[in-house]
């Protein structure tokens, strides 16, 4: 893993070690939780779905970001009040934006697995899908922006603002601000979906929880945002930066993984209660595939909304 030394900057708040040792266990991590992605993908459909790709792309970019941070390490925390050498920007530039395309990609990955283009999800809800797509958008734009403000701040050896005295404040507020917002939004449309759907209490507390993983995403942004900024010299402290970006994208991919598990476990409660239900039980009773509610009667753009229509919509169990 290369140098472990003990930090020179006695300005960081997480030394040089923690660093190198919290990365790569985490890292490790994301490869073991993928990999279980794959397998239960593999299992109950035979084959990956369009959104396991983002999170194949997502962890190169993992990978490939850590890197390139371990090798910028001894430069980036032998900055004594942040004028540090600047021969690891080009590196530092490169790490910091795969590490943001690493994040973006897991967001992607979240919002495919809606496919609002087709039936049975174009059907649901014109605001619905109207927000699916402004979603989207406002996602795409905010990572171009991440991706874009790096190279902005430090593009060349001789021209990196991160080691000049030029501050970065705003820049860093802006896109830690598009990370937890896009989160937000993220999460809001399953959300939505689960609201809409006739699920029994358990199924809406299981699909609530997986489909929200990223709040932990939020919570190691918000964390950036807050413990980065170095108050003595009013200041970004990037070797903060650098360590909580390489968290969040490695626990982003640790819970895109995670929520693979969420189909195990409904098939699990269903089985449970099927065992427990007696025979005579309504043929009708699913209990994790619904069907959305419309006033007194099951519709979509006025139509009548059948059970089996409800069990299409089952896709947002399996998804």
């Amino acid at each position: 893993m290369g140098s472990t030394t003990t930090q020179n900057d006695p300005l960081a708040r997480i030394s040089q070690y923690s660093f190198q040792v919290v990365t790569w266990t985490l890292c490790g991590f994301a490869v073991l939780f993928l990999a279980s992605r794959v397998a239960i993908r593999l299992s109950t459909k035979g084959k990956l779905m369009m959104n396991d790709y983002f999170l194949l792309v997502s962890l190169p970019a993992l990978y490939a970001g850590a890197a390139l941070l371990q090798s910028s390490l001894d430069g980036l925390y032998a900055e004594k009040g942040h004028a540090g050498p600047p021969t690891i920007a080009p590196r530092l530039t490169a790490a910091i934006d795969l590490l943001w395309i690493s994040i973006y990609f897991v967001k992607f990955c979240f919002l495919a697995q809606f496919k609002f283009h087709k039936p049975p999800y174009a059907y649901i809800s014109d605001s619905l899908t109207r927000h699916y797509w402004i979603v989207m958008g406002i996602c795409v734009a905010a990572g171009l922006f991440t991706f874009v403000q790096p190279i902005v701040l430090c593009h060349t050896i001789d021209s990196c603002r991160y080691f000049e005295g030029h501050s970065t404040v705003p820049w860093e507020i802006a896109s830690n601000t598009l990370d937890i917002a896009t989160d937000l939004l993220v999460i809001s449309i399953p959300i939505a979906l689960v609201q809409m759907a006739n699920y029994t209490r358990i199924n809406t507390i299981i699909n609530a929880s997986f489909k929200s993983l990223s709040v932990f995403s939020i919570a190691i942004a918000s964390t950036r945002l807050a413990l980065s900024y170095d108050r003595r010299t009013h200041r970004i402290r990037y070797s903060d930066i650098a360590f909580w970006l390489v968290v969040e994208a490695a626990v982003a991919l640790i819970m895109a993984g995670i929520s693979s598990y969420r189909t195990l476990v409904i098939d699990w409660v269903t089985e449970h209660r099927r065992g427990r239900t007696t025979k005579s039980a309504h043929p009708f009773q699913r209990s994790h595939e619904p069907w959305i509610k419309v006033g007194t009667r099951d519709q979509v753009g006025g139509s009548d909304l059948h059970r089996d229509r409800g069990s299409e919509l089952s896709v947002l169990n399996r998804a």
